[in-house]
C-alpha cells in the first residue's frame, strides 16, 4: 500500500438524527457502515441507551431544531463523551454565510467533532467521496484515540500492581 492510498476503517455502528430529506444522501455516502437512523431525539437516547455507536452524525433541523439540546445530552453521558459526533446541514433555506459559521462555531464549542454544511459538498462521486473520508477520519482517529487510552490505562494497573508488591 502505497503512503497516500486510502483505507477506510471497520464497519462502523453510526447513528443518524436527521431528516429524511438527508437519508438517502447519507445511505449512499456511507454504505459498508452500519447506519440506524432516526428522528426525533427521543429516538435518539433510546437507541443510545440500548446498544453502543462508534459516531453520531445530527442534521441542524431535527426534532424542530433541537440539535443542540440532543448534543448536550449524548456527552453528558459518559459513555459518549468522545464518540465522534458530526453536524451537518442539509437543508440551508435563507440562511447566510455568516448564520452557517455561527452554526460551525457553536457545534464545536459544544465538543462536537465536525459541522458539515452539505451545500459544499456536491451530490456526486466527488463531493460524496469527500464526506465519505471526513467521516472515516473521524472514526480512525477515535480508534487510535480508544486504543492508546485503553495502552495508558493498563499501563496505570501495572504501575498500581507493582507499587502495591
Amino acid at each position: 500500500m502505497t503512503a497516500n492510498a486510502y483505507a477506510p476503517p471497520p464497519s462502523t455502528k453510526v447513528v443518524i438524527a436527521a431528516s429524511p430529506v438527508v437519508r438517502s444522501r447519507l445511505e449512499r455516502v456511507l454504505a459498508g457502515h452500519h447506519l440506524t437512523f432516526a428522528q426525533t431525539t427521543a429516538d435518539v437516547m433510546s437507541l443510545l441507551s440500548n446498544d453502543r455507536y462508534g459516531m453520531v452524525i445530527i442534521s441542524v433541523h431535527l426534532d424542530e431544531s433541537q440539535m443542540f439540546a440532543l448534543l448536550g445530552d449524548i456527552r453528558a453521558r459518559s459513555m459518549y463523551r468522545k464518540v465522534p459526533i458530526v453536524c451537518l446541514l442539509a437543508e440551508r433555506g435563507r440562511l447566510s454565510e455568516l448564520a452557517v459559521e455561527g452554526l460551525d462555531h457553536a457545534v464545536k464549542a459544544m465538543t462536537a467533532n465536525c459541522f458539515l454544511d452539505l451545500h459544499r459538498f456536491p451530490d456526486d462521486d466527488s463531493g460524496n467521496a469527500r464526506i465519505r473520508r471526513i467521516v472515516d477520519y473521524l472514526i480512525l482517529i477515535d480508534g487510535d484515540l480508544q486504543a492508546i487510552s485503553e495502552v495508558h490505562e493498563l499501563g496505570r494497573v501495572t504501575e498500581r500492581r507493582i507499587s502495591q508488591r
